[in-house]
Formats: structure tokens, C-alpha cells, sequence
């Protein structure tokens, strides 16, 4: 990935913090000031500089090495810790430490073990702390991010809904990465659209304290679009999963 791609894509994940998530906080009563965040899946880091520009105390950790490496540098002075992690593994980033409000910005339905996974992440929260949650629904236009494949016609809308899409077709398409292929596959088999991850949440003993589905998600402002809430069809059955591209969770501990 070129510098310029690295620099334009923590500008859009620092937008997307600071125009409509940091607001979403606000409104639903939750202080950036003074508070203490954990940004797991921070990426290039541009979603927690945002939070620590409001005024937060900022960590975070991923994955991808080169990722942290470019956080590491885009971050520029601010006082932000950012680390190598990966929550499959036993020891984790920050272990012994709780914050106010963990953050995971669509990488929960990237997560196998989801009950164990939300055991993890529950050790990272403070009594009467938050936890914030986004992602596409699987049934969206775009559920199972197949937009990062090079195919034109394995890009459209809803393509992985498509009987044998997934199993038969994209194993077929020549050019493509096998990272990427792996990881549309292990979205349709994890299917994590808004009711099942409602009950997998209260199951880990989480409560959803707010909740914010969009039409367009802000995730979309990178192409030039504004995001419009979904308002009640986001919880009419089937009609919500398919036509909401993103969604917001705010939970707390039961």
C-alpha cells in the first residue's frame, strides 16, 4: 500500500471518528474528556487520534504490523500507545488494564469464537464502562466485503447472497488475493447480521445501550456519501438486515 494510499485512509478513518462517531458519544451521554479508550483493530490509527483530539486518553493495538508501523508515524505527537496484538492470542496488548470505552470499528464480525471473544473484551472494560461495536450486516449490499475483490461482477450488491457464490464461484475467480478470498468466505460463514449479534451480546452478558443503523453508513463518506440513519425499519425483521449497511452498538456490562 503507497504512503499517499496510507495518509488518505487514516484522514477517512479520522473523519469517520470525529464527524460522527465522537457526536454519537455525546448524544448518548458518553464524555470523551478525561476518558480512557481502547481502540482494538485501530488500523492506521486515524479513529483514535480523532478521540484523543476530543480530549480522550488513547491506546490501541492490530493485527497487521505495517498497520501499527504507519499509526505509529501518522499519529505525530500526540501521546497515544500504540501496539502489535491479536486477541486469539494469550497474552494480550494492555493485559491488566480497563478502560472506559472499548472500541472495535468493524472487526467484531471478522471474529471467530464470538463468546470468547466478548469474555476478552469484557476484561478490558471498568465497572460501569462502555464498549462500542460497529459493522455491515451480513445481509447488506456489501455484508460480506466483497468490494475488496478485483473482479467487477464479484463486486456488485448482495453477490455473496448468491447461492454458491461464496463455495463455488469465488474459488473459481483467477487473480484474485487468497487473504482476501479467505476472508469473504469466513464472513458468510460467520453471518453476523444485527439480530444474531444482539443475542450473542446478551449471551456474553453484554446489554445494547444504544443502538444507530444507517441506510448509508459513514463508512460510505469515502465515496462522497452522507450517511442517513435507518430510524425504526432497522428493526423490522429481514427488510432491516438487508437495507442497513452499517450499524452502531453501545453496550455495557450486565
Amino acid at each position: 500500500m503507497s504512503e499517499n494510499h496510507t495518509k488518505k485512509y487514516w484522514q477517512y478513518e479520522y473523519d469517520v471518528s470525529a464527524l460522527y462517531m465522537a457526536p454519537l458519544f455525546e448524544g448518548w451521554g458518553v464524555q470523551l474528556q478525561g476518558t480512557d479508550i481502547l481502540d482494538i483493530g485501530c488500523g492506521e490509527g486515524g479513529g483514535v487520534c480523532a478521540l484523543y483530539d476530543k480530549g480522550a486518553r488513547c491506546v490501541g493495538f492490530d493485527v497487521d504490523k505495517h498497520r501499527v508501523q504507519a499509526a505509529d508515524q501518522l499519529k505525530g505527537e500526540r501521546r497515544i500507545s500504540i501496539s502489535l496484538g491479536n486477541l486469539y492470542n494469550t497474552r494480550l496488548p494492555y493485559a491488566g488494564t480497563r478502560y472506559d470505552l472499548v472500541v472495535l470499528h468493524d472487526v467484531f464480525e471478522h471474529l471467530d469464537h464470538k463468546l470468547q471473544m466478548i469474555a476478552k473484551l469484557r476484561g478490558y472494560m471498568k465497572p460501569g464502562g462502555h464498549m462500542l461495536i460497529t459493522f455491515p450486516p451480513y445481509y447488506s449490499a456489501y455484508g460480506a466485503h466483497q468490494q475488496h475483490l478485483h473482479a467487477a461482477f464479484a463486486k456488485l450488491p448482495f453477490f455473496h447472497l448468491i447461492p454458491f457464490s461464496l463455495s463455488f464461484i469465488l474459488p473459481r475467480l483467477k487473480g484474485e488475493s487468497p487473504a482476501v478470498v479467505e476472508e469473504v468466505q469466513k464472513l458468510g460463514r460467520l453471518k453476523m447480521g444485527m439480530r444474531k449479534f444482539e443475542q450473542i451480546a446478551a449471551q456474553g452478558g453484554l446489554i445494547v445501550h444504544h443502538k444507530q443503523a444507517y441506510f448509508i453508513s459513514p463508512n460510505h463518506i469515502r465515496f462522497g456519501l452522507k450517511p442517513i440513519p435507518a430510524g425504526p425499519v432497522a428493526e423490522i425483521p429481514v427488510i432491516g438486515e438487508v437495507l442497513c449497511t452499517g450499524v452502531v452498538y453501545l453496550l455495557t456490562q450486565a
